[in-house]
């Protein structure tokens, strides 16, 4: 009995002298989590940066005809508020007509039928009439009329992510 406990209290003294020994050094083998290693902080070094995203395609306007439609938004990220710019460009047989707009992004998550549906609702700093796109996926938007359905049929009409 008392080897027992004698080898238990050297075992004991070695560990502490060892542990001692280290100073402020980690012991070797243990892998300390940090903060930028939790699942629930991304690790990513643009987190909290300005993002621009510019979308590019033929948009339906509402006197009928079709603009060359540049739209650029400035946010924290892909499904925030944030800030836009479009340049439209509507060309007749006569005329180049290009106007730009800018104003505040609102991002709209949800809607009673799908509740993942993302929309972009650009209000102007001009008082036009608010512009409402539909996400497909984070690659295009499609306009969408106060029913949450397609302004145009045509598959063509639509803005296309470019980067």
């Amino acid at each position: 009995m008392k080897k027992n406990v004698f080898l238990a209290f050297v075992a004991t003294s070695l560990l502490m002298a060892s542990c001692a020994s280290c100073g402020d050094k980690k012991p070797q083998g243990l892998v300390l989590e940090t903060e930028t290693d939790s699942i629930f902080m991304p690790n990513d070094s643009t987190v909290a940066d300005l993002q621009t995203f510019i979308y590019q395609g033929l948009m339906p306007m509402d006197n009928g005809t079709v603009a060359d439609y540049i739209l650029t938004i400035k946010s924290l990220g892909w499904e925030e508020n944030g800030n836009y710019t479009v340049l439209s460009t509507i060309t007749t047989d006569t005329a180049v007509i290009s106007q730009q707009d800018n104003g505040e992004s609102v991002v709209i998550v949800g809607i009673p039928s799908d509740s993942t549906v993302v929309i972009y609702q650009l209000i102007s700093a001009n008082n036009n009439p608010p512009v409402h796109l539909m996400a497909h996926g984070d690659s295009a938007l499609v306009k969408i009329n106060k029913d949450l359905q397609p302004v145009s049929k045509n598959a063509k009409h639509k803005l296309i992510r470019k980067k």
